[in-house]
């Protein structure tokens, strides 16, 4: 059977669901996506050009097609019974992707926030594909917490610590790490080499420095009332901002910080204050995602007005004291 995966490129829930696709599978060809318009973009490529008539399975997981192509996909008679859809975002549900065959989208269940890793898992596990074992399911729960922001709340260190490597290696050797790593020890507990440690110890004493002087130079812009921090950061530190901002809210006077990653073509948003305004600025840009954690996608034609509006504006500095 011909598989095709198209997933997110960007962090470790993306991840999951390659890693996951290739142990139950063996063989399946994936798509990595920076963002939905990445992902509409090499999904109407593949359409237009009628490879996705080849495969018999076409997953789409932890992104979402809009509610435009959704329809024109789905009104294919040749492909809709063939598409599944895995995503977590509020975006996605808003869209009314729920309404199409074989597209799930869940925000929470009993045990709280979801990711699309653990949509994805239990979806396997349903039908078969892949077998439930000790080392699989903390391995889906470390990237849950950590793509919902709840390792803090579990003081998790090594949920996060499993995205810091990811950072450091890369999404190819990331991947064949993780297949090896879970496949070699399935009733084992998830565990970090001492090669793998030592590369997370290093990541996080650079990781202090960059912070830092990424928002020693955060600007502030007012969105419908809404205090936002605007700075500009690669976007692997994206978490690491969010969460120093967090951790010291006191001292800087913003709801939502808005970080320009040029590298990754996105702005990614974080709620400071936790008062769920994040999703809102996102969406009034053309982004979205989650209450406290949303995406803007910066298009080619945007990224040059992007960088001088912002630059152009008069704003006022948010120092760190």
């Amino acid at each position: 059977m011909n598989r095709l995966l198209f997933s997110h490129k960007s962090d470790i829930d993306g991840m999951g669901e390659v890693i996951l696709s290739i142990i139950a599978f063996k063989d399946i060809d994936y798509i990595l996506c920076n963002n939905v318009s990445d992902l509409e973009e090499k999904f109407n490529e593949e359409y237009n050009s009628g490879n996705l008539y080849e495969y018999d399975q076409i997953y789409i997981t932890d992104l979402s097609l809009r509610k435009n192509v959704a329809q024109k996909v789905f009104s294919d008679e040749k492909i809709k019974d063939k598409l599944y859809i895995f995503d977590h975002h509020e975006t996605a549900l808003a869209d009314g992707l729920n309404n199409y065959p074989n597209c799930v989208v869940k925000i929470e269940n009993e045990k709280g926030t979801m990711c699309a890793t653990q949509i994805y898992y239990e979806y396997l596990i349903e039908k078969g594909y892949i077998s439930r074992c000790k080392i699989l399911d903390e391995f889906v729960e470390m990237v849950r917490r950590e793509d919902v922001w709840e390792w803090k709340k579990y003081n998790d260190k090594k949920s996060h610590d499993l995205a810091i490597l990811f950072n450091v290696i890369g999404y190819a050797k990331f991947i064949q790490t993780m297949v090896d790593k879970l496949v070699n020890n399935p009733n084992s507990n998830f565990f970090f080499t001492k090669d793998e440690a030592s590369i997370i110890e290093d990541k996080k004493k650079i990781t202090s420095v960059k912070v830092k002087n990424y928002l020693s130079f955060i600007k502030y812009i007012n969105v419908d009332n809404i205090k936002v921090g605007v700075c500009f950061i690669v976007y692997e530190y994206r978490n690491e901002v969010g969460d120093f901002l967090k951790e010291n809210k006191e001292k800087y006077d913003i709801d939502v910080v808005a970080m320009i990653a040029l590298d990754n073509n996105q702005i990614s948003l974080r709620g400071v204050r936790g008062n769920g305004n994040a999703r809102k600025v996102a969406e009034k840009f053309g982004g979205g995602g989650h209450d406290n954690a949303a995406a803007i996608p910066i298009t080619s034609d945007m990224k040059e007005k992007i960088v001088n509006q912002l630059f152009n504006l008069t704003k006022q500095e948010v120092p760190y004291r």
